[in-house]
Order: structure tokens, then C-alpha cells, then sequence
């Protein structure tokens, strides 16, 4: 009983959600569709708005890829100084 007034009262409100949850900020778009082509007065952005979280998202993906390929070299640069200190130190004991 308790849950079908909850999402009744839901469906009620769901076709005042933007108003409810943009009370302070104006909702621009009539639909998810228009939302999507960032449609508004007939003018269309989305190319520009898209690209924009396309080429930052890109260029975030690029950073943490970076990122894991440096970790990794100097992982393999430190490795290889260890060994060839550990190789030094052996070679000095046994002319000693």
C-alpha cells in the first residue's frame, strides 16, 4: 500500500521533475531528444557542445594511459638499476 502512493505520487511529479529539480536554474529543453541535439530557439550546439566532452574525454583517457605507460618504465628503470647494482656488488666481493 505504502510503496503504490509512493510511486504514484512519483508519476504525478514526474512531469514536474525539470521544474522541481532546476527550480533555480531554468530548464531550456522540451525533451531528452532536444537535450541531446542541444537544441534551443532553433539553434543548434550540439556538434560543439559533443566535440568538447568528446576531445576532453579523449584527452583524459590519453592522460591516464600516459600516466600507466611512464609508471611502468620506471618500475622496468628501477628493476634493471637494482639488478645491476646487485650485479656490481657481487662482482666487487668476489675480488675482494
Amino acid at each position: 500500500m505504502l510503496l503504490s502512493s509512493l510511486l504514484n505520487t512519483f508519476w504525478q511529479l514526474s512531469s514536474e521533475l525539470p521544474v522541481q529539480l532546476f527550480g533555480v536554474f531554468p530548464f531550456y529543453f522540451a525533451s531528452f531528444s532536444d537535450f541531446l541535439a542541444m537544441a534551443s530557439n532553433g539553434i543548434s550546439y550540439s556538434f560543439f557542445v559533443w566535440l568538447s566532452f568528446g576531445l576532453t574525454y579523449l584527452l583524459l583517457m590519453g592522460l591516464l594511459w600516459w600516466s600507466y605507460y611512464q609508471q611502468r618504465q620506471f618500475k622496468q628503470q628501477l628493476a634493471a638499476k637494482m639488478a645491476r647494482e646487485q650485479r656490481i656488488k657481487q662482482y666487487q666481493e668476489q675480488q675482494s
